[in-house]
């Protein structure tokens, strides 16, 4: 009967003599000397074709099983709701800013409250300070959605031959841009003297205005010498801006119809002083 020994037992073994020790080195030798060489001989290839054949069979008998695909931990899921319900709650913020924004009277800045905003947005007063340190910031956040509306109207280049049209399509453009962003722009211009991003902004939209205007009438432009065409631009470009305007629709309390007209009739006198060709 063989019996296994517990481990501790066998660091519990008492150390034998030396001449015992001596026996127990020789042995193996002893034995290794009458055991024969093992030698390992490759496989036969007719031996590994037949191999290959039984395993392709066994193969085509199990078919492969699908990697079972791991869906979304809870955790995850729960996360990617959390970030859905942020993302869904800070464009209702904002759209409800615009929306009350738009709403106000041409002839003042109107800046709503936190509860004004969050009812509109259908969300609580928490939420909104949860996306926004306060209401300015909140209102940066909104001015800044008129950008894309102002290169829509901005990047257009008319270029038809009679400069008659080129104005008509200008002045389209220029009202159609000022009466859609109007009583944002109002309010970014009243926010821009504390917060350099709308500057910035308010930069950005000037300068596209100008370069329209430059483009548009290049042809005309390009018939002075450099100090009349510096002057003629600055005045086209005055004549079409926001600026003026805003002062026909609030001031002066034009109709669209007639701001329109009245734009039309002062860049058609500008650049009626423009020679029909170019002086040397």
């Amino acid at each position: 009967m063989v019996t296994r020994s517990a481990p501790g037992a066998r660091s519990r073994r008492t150390p034998g003599t030396a001449a015992t020790r001596a026996r127990t080195t020789t042995t193996p030798k002893r034995s290794a000397a009458r055991q024969p060489a093992r030698v390992v001989t490759a496989r036969a290839p007719s031996d590994v074709r037949a191999v290959s054949a039984r395993t392709q069979r066994l193969a085509r008998q199990v078919p492969p099983q699908p990697a079972r695909k791991r869906g979304p931990a809870s955790g995850e899921k729960e996360t990617d709701g959390r970030r859905l319900r942020a993302a869904r709650n800070y464009e209702a913020v904002v759209s409800a800013v615009l929306d009350i924004v738009r709403e106000s009277q041409p002839q003042v800045v109107y800046l709503p409250s936190a509860a004004e905003v969050a009812a509109r947005a259908g969300v609580s007063e928490r939420t909104v300070f949860r996306h926004f340190a306060d209401l300015n910031a909140l209102f940066v956040a909104a001015a800044s959605r008129i950008r894309p509306i102002q290169d829509t109207y901005l990047g257009p280049r008319p270029d038809a031959p009679r400069v008659a049209d080129r104005i008509a399509e200008l002045v389209r453009l220029r009202s159609k841009l000022y009466e859609e962003i109007a009583p944002v722009r109002r309010v970014a211009i009243h926010l821009s003297y504390t917060h350099p991003v709308l500057v910035e902004q308010l930069a950005h939209a000037y300068a596209a205005a100008r370069a329209q205007v430059a483009d548009v009438f290049a042809p005309e432009l390009s018939r002075l010498d450099a100090k009349r065409r510096s002057l003629m631009l600055d005045a086209l470009d005055l004549a079409a801006s926001w600026s003026s305007w805003n002062n026909l629709r609030t001031v002066q309390d034009c109709s669209v119809p007639r701001a329109r007209q009245i734009l039309t009739e002062v860049l058609t006198d500008l650049l009626a002083t423009v020679p029909k060709t170019r002086r040397r």
